[in-house]
């Protein structure tokens, strides 16, 4: 099978406190989703039950892990192992590339408040 898609396409930010959160791609291995934060918006601190990757596509986050920050400006990667606490916070309107093992699930970062 062949896939094309866009983190581009169809962008609507979220009014509000919460980013907008939206799959985009998955497959056998993993879930690729994309996350639209205003400047503000923030995910306070929560674990996720799988390693994940964190890719800024554009703006600006400021990405928290066990008390210490991390700036991600657009490009900038980041991988966390299993259960570390973190938090995200827009500096300015981002766009977010979040990579999820195939069994988390897209419903558990949509409830992080």
């Amino acid at each position: 099978m062949v896939e094309t898609v866009s983190f581009y396409d169809d962008l609507h930010y979220e009014d509000g406190h919460k980013p907008a959160v939206k799959v985009i791609l998955k497959n056998d291995l993993a879930k690729e989703i994309r996350i639209l934060f205003r400047k503000g918006q923030e995910m306070k601190e929560h674990k996720a039950p799988y390693p994940i990757i964190v890719q800024v596509l554009e703006g600006l986050i400021d990405f928290g892990v066990e008390e210490k920050r991390y700036p991600l400006k657009k490009g900038m990667m980041i991988q966390l192992s299993a259960d570390i606490p973190h938090d995200l916070v827009a500096l300015e309107e981002s766009m977010v590339r979040l990579s999820l093992n195939l069994q988390d699930h897209p419903l558990r970062v949509e409830s992080i408040k």
